[in-house]
Protein backbone atom coordinates (compact mmCIF):
# COMPACT_ATOMS: atom_id res chain seq x y z
CA UNK A 1 0.00 0.00 0.00
CA UNK A 2 1.06 3.41 -0.62
CA UNK A 3 1.10 5.68 2.32
CA UNK A 4 2.17 8.89 0.89
CA UNK A 5 0.80 12.38 1.47
CA UNK A 6 -0.23 12.64 -2.17
CA UNK A 7 -2.28 9.48 -1.97
CA UNK A 8 -3.94 10.61 1.28
CA UNK A 9 -4.80 13.94 -0.27
CA UNK A 10 -6.28 12.14 -3.31
CA UNK A 11 -8.45 9.90 -1.14
CA UNK A 12 -9.64 12.82 1.00
CA UNK A 13 -10.56 14.83 -2.11
CA UNK A 14 -12.39 11.83 -3.57
CA UNK A 15 -14.35 11.31 -0.35
CA UNK A 16 -15.35 14.99 -0.21
CA UNK A 17 -16.52 14.92 -3.83
CA UNK A 18 -18.61 11.80 -3.18
CA UNK A 19 -20.11 13.35 -0.03
CA UNK A 20 -20.99 16.53 -1.91
CA UNK A 21 -22.52 14.58 -4.77
CA UNK A 22 -24.64 12.51 -2.39
CA UNK A 23 -25.98 15.70 -0.70
CA UNK A 24 -26.91 17.43 -3.97
CA UNK A 25 -30.56 17.20 -5.02
CA UNK A 26 -33.66 19.29 -5.58
CA UNK A 27 -37.38 19.50 -4.95
CA UNK A 28 -40.04 21.08 -7.20
CA UNK A 29 -43.55 22.08 -6.28
CA UNK A 30 -46.23 24.75 -6.43
CA UNK A 31 -46.77 27.88 -4.38
CA UNK A 32 -50.24 29.45 -4.40
CA UNK A 33 -50.83 33.22 -4.34
CA UNK A 34 -54.21 34.71 -3.47
CA UNK A 35 -55.96 37.91 -2.49
CA UNK A 36 -59.63 38.56 -1.69
CA UNK A 37 -61.17 41.80 -2.89
CA UNK A 38 -64.47 42.93 -1.43
CA UNK A 39 -67.07 44.95 -3.28
CA UNK A 40 -67.65 48.49 -2.19
CA UNK A 41 -67.26 52.20 -2.85
CA UNK A 42 -64.79 54.84 -1.70
CA UNK A 43 -63.85 58.46 -2.15
CA UNK A 44 -61.42 58.40 -5.07
CA UNK A 45 -57.84 58.63 -3.88
CA UNK A 46 -58.68 58.02 -0.23
CA UNK A 47 -56.81 55.51 1.83
CA UNK A 48 -59.01 52.94 3.46
CA UNK A 49 -60.15 53.95 6.89
CA UNK A 50 -63.20 54.45 9.01
CA UNK A 51 -66.46 54.33 7.09
CA UNK A 52 -67.85 57.12 9.25
CA UNK A 53 -65.10 59.68 8.71
CA UNK A 54 -64.69 59.98 4.94
CA UNK A 55 -63.64 63.40 3.64
CA UNK A 56 -66.23 64.38 1.01
CA UNK A 57 -64.81 67.89 0.59
CA UNK A 58 -66.56 71.27 0.73
CA UNK A 59 -69.53 72.94 -0.92
CA UNK A 60 -67.76 76.25 -1.51
CA UNK A 61 -70.07 79.04 -2.72
CA UNK A 62 -67.12 81.42 -3.06
CA UNK A 63 -66.74 85.04 -1.96
CA UNK A 64 -69.53 87.56 -2.48
CA UNK A 65 -70.29 91.03 -1.15
CA UNK A 66 -72.65 91.02 1.85
CA UNK A 67 -75.18 92.84 -0.36
CA UNK A 68 -75.40 90.13 -3.04
CA UNK A 69 -78.82 88.88 -4.12
CA UNK A 70 -79.53 85.84 -6.27
CA UNK A 71 -78.58 82.22 -6.77
CA UNK A 72 -75.13 80.68 -6.21
CA UNK A 73 -74.28 77.06 -7.05
CA UNK A 74 -71.60 74.70 -5.72
CA UNK A 75 -70.46 71.10 -6.06
CA UNK A 76 -68.42 69.16 -3.54
CA UNK A 77 -64.71 69.82 -4.12
CA UNK A 78 -61.41 68.96 -2.48
CA UNK A 79 -62.32 65.68 -0.82
CA UNK A 80 -59.87 62.91 0.02
CA UNK A 81 -59.09 62.48 -3.69
CA UNK A 82 -57.52 65.95 -3.91
CA UNK A 83 -58.41 69.08 -5.86
CA UNK A 84 -61.39 69.17 -8.18
CA UNK A 85 -64.82 67.68 -7.76
CA UNK A 86 -65.17 64.94 -5.17
CA UNK A 87 -65.15 61.60 -7.00
CA UNK A 88 -66.60 58.27 -5.88
CA UNK A 89 -65.36 54.93 -7.22
CA UNK A 90 -67.30 51.67 -6.79
CA UNK A 91 -66.29 48.15 -7.68
CA UNK A 92 -68.05 46.84 -10.81
CA UNK A 93 -70.18 44.42 -8.77
CA UNK A 94 -71.93 47.30 -6.93
CA UNK A 95 -75.18 47.76 -8.85
CA UNK A 96 -77.01 50.37 -6.77
CA UNK A 97 -76.18 53.19 -4.39
CA UNK A 98 -78.18 55.35 -2.05
CA UNK A 99 -77.12 58.67 -0.56
CA UNK A 100 -78.48 60.51 2.45
CA UNK A 101 -77.61 64.00 3.67
CA UNK A 102 -78.71 65.14 7.11
CA UNK A 103 -80.20 68.55 7.93
CA UNK A 104 -76.88 70.03 9.07
CA UNK A 105 -76.48 72.07 12.26
CA UNK A 106 -78.97 74.85 11.52
CA UNK A 107 -82.06 73.46 9.76
CA UNK A 108 -84.83 75.92 9.02
CA UNK A 109 -82.81 79.02 9.99
CA UNK A 110 -82.51 82.20 7.93
CA UNK A 111 -85.84 82.08 6.09
CA UNK A 112 -86.05 85.89 6.17
CA UNK A 113 -82.85 86.06 4.09
CA UNK A 114 -83.58 83.46 1.42
CA UNK A 115 -84.82 80.01 0.50
CA UNK A 116 -83.44 76.68 1.74
CA UNK A 117 -84.11 74.04 4.37
CA UNK A 118 -80.54 74.08 5.71
CA UNK A 119 -78.49 77.10 6.78
CA UNK A 120 -74.88 78.17 7.14
CA UNK A 121 -74.17 80.14 10.30
CA UNK A 122 -71.89 83.06 11.00
CA UNK A 123 -70.36 82.83 14.49
CA UNK A 124 -72.49 85.75 15.69
CA UNK A 125 -75.73 83.92 14.93
CA UNK A 126 -76.58 85.24 11.45
CA UNK A 127 -77.79 82.60 8.99
CA UNK A 128 -77.66 82.10 5.23
CA UNK A 129 -80.06 79.38 4.03
CA UNK A 130 -79.15 76.87 1.32
CA UNK A 131 -80.33 73.61 -0.18
CA UNK A 132 -78.60 70.42 -1.34
CA UNK A 133 -79.74 68.31 -4.30
CA UNK A 134 -79.00 64.87 -5.69
CA UNK A 135 -78.88 66.06 -9.31
CA UNK A 136 -76.94 68.78 -11.14
CA UNK A 137 -80.23 70.21 -12.49
CA UNK A 138 -81.18 70.79 -8.83
CA UNK A 139 -84.66 69.34 -9.10
CA UNK A 140 -84.47 66.70 -6.35
CA UNK A 141 -83.54 68.03 -2.88
CA UNK A 142 -82.19 65.69 -0.24
CA UNK A 143 -84.71 65.38 2.61
CA UNK A 144 -83.59 66.97 5.89
CA UNK A 145 -84.80 63.82 7.65
CA UNK A 146 -81.74 61.98 6.31
CA UNK A 147 -83.91 59.85 4.02
CA UNK A 148 -82.05 58.03 1.28
CA UNK A 149 -82.09 58.89 -2.41
CA UNK A 150 -81.06 56.39 -5.09
CA UNK A 151 -78.34 57.60 -7.46
CA UNK A 152 -76.89 56.34 -10.73
CA UNK A 153 -73.48 54.69 -10.79
CA UNK A 154 -70.77 54.96 -13.43
CA UNK A 155 -70.41 51.90 -15.66
CA UNK A 156 -67.67 49.30 -15.08
CA UNK A 157 -66.34 50.74 -11.83
CA UNK A 158 -65.58 54.19 -13.23
CA UNK A 159 -65.34 57.28 -11.04
CA UNK A 160 -68.30 59.66 -10.80
CA UNK A 161 -68.96 62.97 -9.08
CA UNK A 162 -70.39 62.80 -5.56
CA UNK A 163 -74.08 63.52 -6.21
CA UNK A 164 -74.41 66.44 -3.78
CA UNK A 165 -75.04 69.84 -5.37
CA UNK A 166 -75.57 73.02 -3.35
CA UNK A 167 -77.64 76.13 -4.02
CA UNK A 168 -77.88 79.41 -2.14
CA UNK A 169 -80.87 81.57 -3.07
CA UNK A 170 -80.56 84.90 -1.24
CA UNK A 171 -83.76 86.83 -1.84
CA UNK A 172 -83.32 89.66 0.68
CA UNK A 173 -82.03 92.77 -1.08
CA UNK A 174 -80.34 94.20 2.01
CA UNK A 175 -76.90 93.41 3.35
CA UNK A 176 -76.33 90.69 5.92
CA UNK A 177 -73.45 90.48 8.40
CA UNK A 178 -70.09 89.91 6.71
CA UNK A 179 -67.87 86.95 7.56
CA UNK A 180 -67.55 83.26 6.79
CA UNK A 181 -70.80 81.31 7.06
CA UNK A 182 -70.46 77.56 7.57
CA UNK A 183 -72.39 74.37 8.22
CA UNK A 184 -71.47 70.68 8.51
CA UNK A 185 -73.45 67.99 6.72
CA UNK A 186 -73.28 64.26 7.40
CA UNK A 187 -73.30 62.43 4.06
CA UNK A 188 -73.85 58.66 4.04
CA UNK A 189 -73.39 56.37 1.04
CA UNK A 190 -75.04 52.97 1.04
CA UNK A 191 -74.76 50.07 -1.43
Amino acid sequence: MMNTPKFSFFVATLLLACASASQAGGVGGQLMAQMTLTGGCAVSGAASGSASSANFGTLDFGVQPSTFTGVLLATANGGAGGAGSTQIVCSPDVSAMSVSVNAGNNPGQGASVGAGTRAMRLGTGSYLPYEVYSDAAMTSAYPTSGGVVGVSLAANGGAFTLPVFGRVNKTQAGAIASGTYADTLQVTLGW
